[in-house]
């Protein structure tokens, strides 16, 4: 995967928010063992990996983000 810049960053990190949202609103519905609620809670984590490991990077790289 390429790095992402400062504005793919912020539209990652706004999709998480939006998919926390979304989750906590399955998980009402659902319940917390629901398999739809695991699956959509496991895509989410995916995206939080991919955040975090490009921040990582960036600060190993000596940006700012």
């Amino acid at each position: 995967m390429k790095n992402l810049d400062h504005s793919q960053l912020q539209k990652l990190k706004n999709e998480i928010q939006d998919r926390q949202a979304e989750l906590i609103g399955i998980g009402l519905k659902y319940g917390l063992s629901h398999q739809e609620t695991i699956q959509f809670s496991q895509r989410l984590d995916d995206l939080i990996n991919v955040y975090v490991r490009e921040t990582a990077h960036n600060k190993k790289a000596g940006s700012k983000y």
